[in-house]
């Protein structure tokens, strides 16, 4: 087992450890790191050889929203010399914070494109969504947005009403500009990955 602090080895496969450690970054104790790896192994290879990459975030679940994430996942990983990906397909879960933290550092930054599935701000990917904004310009640089909006304003209201969160989004929203793409019902969502390039 490698030391999670060994800066001279390969980190998780040829992540280097500077991008991931460090005063501001998360630093996985040497049993995470073996889960990490596990869980990693192979992946981050096969994920380099294509060309783009997308890490595909938002609320999971098996619900309607989880089931529309996986489906711009699958439209993503469709296109020729690409590879799409949730961190659940590595098997992480949300009640897995210690290993998601730093597995979706390592995902993102191994991303050519970070693609935020929004239809609410009721779950997990909020975290995601503030720690792509304090910490990742080159990911916020990558980030497209794909926000559901609603028919009227109190629906809007009701379904982003979360003040940390909205501040957030916000700032998400100015840093990507045009990346931002907005859907209204499901059957908007080949269009609006279409957008995505």
């Amino acid at each position: 087992m490698t030391d999670s602090t060994d800066r001279t080895g390969d980190y998780i496969e040829d992540v280097d450890p500077d991008g991931i450690l460090g005063d501001d970054r998360l630093e996985p104790t040497p049993e995470q790191h073996e889960q990490l790896k596990d869980a990693l192994h192979g992946g981050l290879a096969e994920i380099r050889r294509a060309e783009r990459r997308y890490l595909v975030v938002g609320r999971g679940g098996d619900e309607g929203s989880g089931r529309r994430r996986r489906q711009v996942r699958d439209l993503l990983d469709e296109r020729p010399g690409a590879t799409a990906f949730r961190l659940e397909d590595f098997g992480f879960t949300g009640e897995e914070l210690a290993l998601w933290a730093p597995a979706f550092e390592i995902l993102s930054a191994t991303s050519t494109h970070v693609v935020g599935v929004l239809e609410d701000f009721d779950g997990g990917h909020v975290w995601e969504l503030g720690y792509l904004y304090r910490q990742q310009t080159r990911v916020r640089n990558a980030l497209w947005l794909l926000k559901r909006v609603y028919d009227d304003e109190e629906t809007n209201r009701d379904r982003y009403d979360n003040g940390m969160a909205a501040s957030h989004l916000a700032a998400l929203e100015a840093a990507a500009g045009d990346r931002v793409v907005e859907w209204q019902v499901p059957g908007d969502i080949p269009d609006a990955v279409a957008e995505i390039p």
